[in-house]
Formats: structure tokens, sequence, C-alpha cells
């Protein structure tokens, strides 16, 4: 016994408007993994799952930063993403420089 022709062609539109909505724009993909970073005050903190594309503000000033996760990090001197440097593929440790100091990160997809 199997599947009516019907179901197979159902199921098969689902999972094609399921890819299709993936590829829009403005549809936030999650980044797997976690960042962890640690404030001028030393507070480690972490950020699960960010959305790929968004600007987050970090909780405090930040000197060290981890990229756990699937997308670049790209670590910015203001709370608006606007300028800094750039900490590019998993598993990769930013340490500030004297005087430096991240308010700021988006994700971005790799590849």
């Amino acid at each position: 016994m199997g599947f009516p022709s019907e179901f197979g062609k159902g199921a098969g539109a689902g999972v094609a408007l399921l890819a299709l909505l993936a590829l829009l724009p403005g549809t936030a993909q999650a980044a797997i993994g976690r960042a962890s970073y640690v404030t001028v005050a030393g507070e480690i903190l972490s950020i699960e799952r960010p959305d790929s594309g968004d600007c987050i503000q970090l909780q405090n000033a930040t000197v060290r930063f981890e990229n756990g996760t699937s997308d670049r990090a790209y670590l910015f001197g203001d709370s608006a993403c606007g300028a800094g440097s750039e900490i590019e593929g998993v598993d990769l440790i930013w340490n500030a420089p004297a005087g430096v100091q991240a308010l700021s990160v988006r994700f971005a997809p790799t590849g």
C-alpha cells in the first residue's frame, strides 16, 4: 500500500514552498551555535543562535569575543554596527587591542 498520488503532489509543493520562503529577503535565519564574550567588567555573556543579518548590541563594552557559531561574526566599535573589525569563521577568538572595545556584532552566513 502506498500513499495516494495527490498526497505526494501536495507534499512536494509544500516542501518547495518552504524552500522558497527560506530564500526570500527578510526571512531571518538563525546561526547554529553560540558566541561568548567578556566585558570590560569581566562578565562572561553569550548569544545563543543569533539571527543572521541583525545588528546585536552587546550588553556592555566587550574586550574578548569568541565566535562559536556557523556564521561569520563582524564586531563593531559602536552600538549600531557602523564601524569596526571582523572575525570570520567558526571558533575564532578576538582579543581587543589596548583601548579598543566592541559594542555590537552582526552575524552573516558563511559561503
